[in-house]
């Protein structure tokens, strides 16, 4: 069963930890909208239920008006036509959510995350796998049916933090650690063996939970040069079958 990204919200919002690395997320609706808009400049409107980067729907606020974007898709609107705008995009019978946007690091150019893949063969969580997910030219998003490709985490994040070689070891650790936390928070009311993790970084070195996938796509893990993640995924997969 898929996991609505509200109800992964409010059970991370309660951990003491994973709250403060939440986007501010509510159910959308136009007044929280403009002032979110108000607040950040951008803003993401996500379908409560989807994966893959599909249907998200970017709103940013450019002087006194709005684009907004939804695939290659672009308008530019007045905030009285903000709403319109939105709804154009949005998918009739399907709940959104509004989400905080965030100054994104990038790498080459192009806006990254963190994507780690969790699971569950046997008693305890494992980290088989992390990679950047760098996002396609000028796309918003970074998913790999979206064009998205993937670049060693180590390398990314040295780009990111201009060879400081602590500065990337620590923030790899922190991902390490949030992932744990998530799979952990998640499970407590769940049944999920396996997990597919995104994170986002800024360019301050801040970590930000974007979602946590309880049906992960492993394709990305095949454009790494080194297999040995990839092999791992996939043997552990077959373990977790078996159960």
């Amino acid at each position: 069963m898929p996991i609505g990204k509200m109800v992964q919200y409010k059970e991370m919002r309660h951990h003491p930890v994973l709250s403060s690395h939440l986007p501010e997320t509510h159910w959308i609706s136009t007044a929280k909208t403009l002032r979110m808009l108000n607040t950040y400049r951008t803003v993401f409107i996500k379908p409560n239920y989807g994966s893959g980067g599909n249907g998200i729907i970017r709103a940013k606020k450019l002087g006194r008006k709005y684009e907004v974007r939804c695939g290659s898709s672009r308008r530019v609107v007045k905030s009285h036509a903000v709403r319109r705008a939105i709804r154009s995009y949005r998918k009739p019978h399907r709940r959104y959510l509004v989400q905080r946007g965030l100054r994104l690091a990038k790498y080459k150019g192009s806006i990254f995350d963190a994507r780690v893949y969790m699971q569950k063969p046997e008693s305890e969580w494992i980290i088989s796998g992390i990679t950047g997910r760098v996002a396609a030219p000028s796309r918003f998003v970074t998913n790999y049916r979206k064009g998205g490709h993937a670049a060693p985490i180590s390398k990314v994040l040295l780009r990111v933090f201009k060879n400081d070689r602590t500065k990337m070891r620590q923030t790899l650790d922190q991902i390490i650690e949030l992932s744990k936390m998530i799979a952990d928070t998640i499970e407590q009311n769940h049944s999920v063996r396996e997990l597919g993790i995104d994170l986002a970084i800024e360019k301050s070195g801040q970590i930000w939970i974007i979602e946590a996938n309880p049906h992960p796509g492993h394709m990305l893990f095949t454009q790494l040069p080194n297999q040995t993640m990839i092999r791992t995924i996939l043997k552990n997969k077959r373990r977790i079958k078996k159960h």
